[in-house]
């Protein structure tokens, strides 16, 4: 995977800035909230791909399922692997270490889930790397892909006054920090994904309203507050194209 920034030394900057707070917290809930149905059916063979830290994995382990969790980041895993081990779920989650185009290049297997959160935005060819995810998808298998909206750049900076950035073609992350170096356009990524075999059953935003609510806002309604109104418009135009991160379900026919 064509990664740009090193994430062996953010790895702590994920825990503190976002796993460790409400934004990290609300992405969480909405995604299970869009998966939880989805992992009903038993034993489920399912590739975490980019899984960082192993929240996800470790979550549809304890619901029974086999995870393979491959990330490129030794930092990341090791965060993975004693999770995995506190939670005693060492016998149902593989830790790979690779980028994920060269696990879908050597790997023979396939999967009923494959689920690629936050990747998308952080590799220079995501067409290169959903071809490599649609290959290892078994027929009949569905895939969970959450990419970072490039539009909620515009419209955040907008809102805060700095037209300047709004208005910059340049949106892209420097490397150096928790910005995405290719935050995704929704109707490209849907163009790579109408030329592969999958077609999309859902689509849903991660963090709608969030985001742009002013810091005192953000403090007076409590997290389920908050979850509700994601929740209640979240499938919704125009709501859903607004958010910072965009969550697509997509199935590959049998």
């Amino acid at each position: 995977m064509s990664i740009n920034t090193p994430f062996d030394r953010l790895s702590n900057r994920f825990s503190h800035n976002i796993y460790n707070t409400p934004k990290g917290q609300i992405r969480l809930a909405l995604l299970k909230q869009d998966l939880a149905e989805r992992l009903k059916k038993p034993q489920q063979q399912i590739l975490d791909a980019g899984g960082g830290q192993g929240q996800l994995a470790s979550w549809c382990a304890q619901q029974g399922h086999q995870i393979v969790l491959c990330d490129v980041s030794a930092s990341m895993l090791d965060e993975a692997r004693q999770r995995i081990e506190t939670e005693n779920l060492k016998s149902q989650v593989e830790l790979i270490q690779s980028s994920i185009e060269t696990f879908c290049n050597q790997e023979i297997r396939q999967f009923d889930l494959i689920m690629c959160h936050a990747v998308l935005e952080w590799v220079a060819d995501p067409a290169t790397l959903l071809a490599g995810l649609e290959q290892r998808l078994k027929p009949g298998g569905q895939l969970s892909l959450m990419f970072y909206n490039r539009h909620s750049i515009v419209l955040r900076n907008a809102l805060r006054g700095n037209f300047r950035k709004a208005l910059s073609p340049n949106l892209e992350g420097d490397g150096s920090g928790l910005t995405p170096i290719n935050p995704c356009d929704p109707e490209q990524i849907e163009s790579i994904l109408g030329q592969l075999n999958l077609e999309i059953e859902t689509r849903a935003g991660i963090r709608c309203f969030y985001d742009y609510l002013p810091l005192q806002i953000r403090q007076t309604y409590t997290l389920d507050d908050i979850l509700e109104l994601e929740s209640r418009f979240r499938q919704q135009p125009p709501y859903y194209q607004m958010a910072r991160y965009i969550h697509l379900i997509l199935h590959k026919p049998k």
